[in-house]
C-alpha cells in the first residue's frame, strides 16, 4: 500500500532521495546519517500530538517521508503524544494551548490511527510493552513483519511518572540556561512560558531516550520547529543510555500568513474531506 512509485529515483539511498526532492532542513551530522541510512535498516520516529482530531497537510509532508523511508527498507515508529498532549508544545506558538480531557485525548488518538492506517502498512499485532519507571526497560512483543510501520503511544510511559523520580533522573541533565536558549522558548518569553510548558522538552526528550533504549531507535525526524526538542533528546540519549541516535528536520508548510499551520490554529487544510 505504498504510494511511492518504484522508479521515483535514481538513488538507491533514501538520505539522496529525501535531498533531491527538497524536503531536509537541518541534519545533525549529514555524513553520518547518509551513511546509516545507506549501510543500515533502521528505525526511525516522528511523533504526532493529539491536540486536534484530525491531522492537516503540514503533516502530510512528515507521512510522506515516512512513506519514502518504509519504501527504501526503514521502519517507521509512529509515535501518538497521549502523555505530551496533556501539556502541549510550546514551539511556534504564541500562546498557551488549552487543556484536554483524558477522554478527548484518546478519542484523538484514536482518529489519527485511522487517519495513519491510509497510507503507512503497519504491524498491528505488535505492541510495545511499557516500563514501571524512568530506568526501568520496555519491550516489544514480538519483532514488526518486515516492511511493517509500527505504532506507539508516549501515554505508556509518561503518564505513569512519579514526578520527582524524573526530574531526579532525567532533569539533571538540563541547563535551564541553554534550555532559554532554544528558539520554541525564546520567542515566548515576552507574552510568558508557564512552568508546565517548560517541562515539555524533557518530556520529548525523554521519549526519544526510552525509544532507542527500548526498541534501538536510531533517528528522531520532525518539522523545523522541533530543532531543540531533538537536540535535547539525542543529548539525553548519551547521557542517560550511552547510546548515539542522530535527528533531521524538514521545512514547514505555513499559511498565507507565513505563520505556521497548526491543529489548533485558524487556516489548516484538514486531511478528512469532511473538516475541509
Amino acid at each position: 500500500m505504498n504510494f511511492i512509485p518504484d522508479n521515483v529515483s535514481e538513488h538507491t539511498n533514501v538520505f539522496d532521495v529525501l535531498k533531491e526532492r527538497g524536503f531536509i532542513e537541518q541534519t545533525t551530522d549529514e555524513a553520518a546519517i547518509r551513511k546509516l541510512l545507506g549501510e543500515e535498516k533502521i528505525r526511525f520516529y516522528i511523533g504526532f500530538d493529539p491536540t486536534a482530531d484530525c491531522l492537516h497537510v503540514g503533516h502530510f509532508m512528515q507521512v510522506i517521508i515516512m512513506m519514502y523511508m518504509q519504501k527504501y527498507g526503514h521502519t517507521p515508529v509512529v509515535l501518538t503524544g497521549g502523555g505530551t498532549a496533556m501539556i502541549g508544545d510550546p514551539s511556534g506558538r504564541s500562546d498557551m494551548r488549552s487543556m484536554m480531557s483524558v477522554e478527548t485525548i484518546q478519542h484523538n488518538c484514536d482518529q489519527f490511527a485511522r487517519l495513519f492506517d491510509k497510507f503507512i502498512d503497519f504491524d498491528h499485532e505488535w505492541k510495545y510493552e511499557g516500563n514501571d519507571g524512568v530506568y526501568s526497560p520496555g519491550k516489544e512483543n514480538k519483532k514488526p513483519e518486515p516492511g511493517k510501520a509500527i505504532a506507539v503511544n508516549n501515554a505508556e510511559w509518561l503518564r505513569p511518572l512519579n514526578y520527582v523520580e524524573f526530574i531526579r533522573e532525567v532533569g539533571v541533565h538540563f541547563s535551564v540556561n541553554n534550555m532559554l536558549r532554544a528558539e520554541c522558548f525564546k520567542q515566548r518569553m515576552e507574552k510568558g512560558l508557564s512552568f508546565l510548558e517548560f517541562n515539555y522538552m524533557l518530556m520529548q526528550s525523554y521519549d526519544f531516550m526510552v525509544l532507542a533504549r527500548d526498541l534501538d531507535c536510531k533517528m528522531e525526524f520532525g518539522g523545523n520547529d522541533q530543532w531543540s526538542n531533538i537536540l535535547g533528546g539525542i543529548d539525553l540519549t548519551r547521557r542517560a543510555c550511552d547510546k548515539q541516535v542522530y535527528g533531521m528536520t524538514f521545512s514547514l508548510l505555513t499559511t498565507s500568513e507565513g505563520k505556521k499551520m497548526g491543529k489548533t490554529q485558524k487556516g489548516a487544510l484538514w486531511l478528512d474531506k469532511e473538516k475541509t
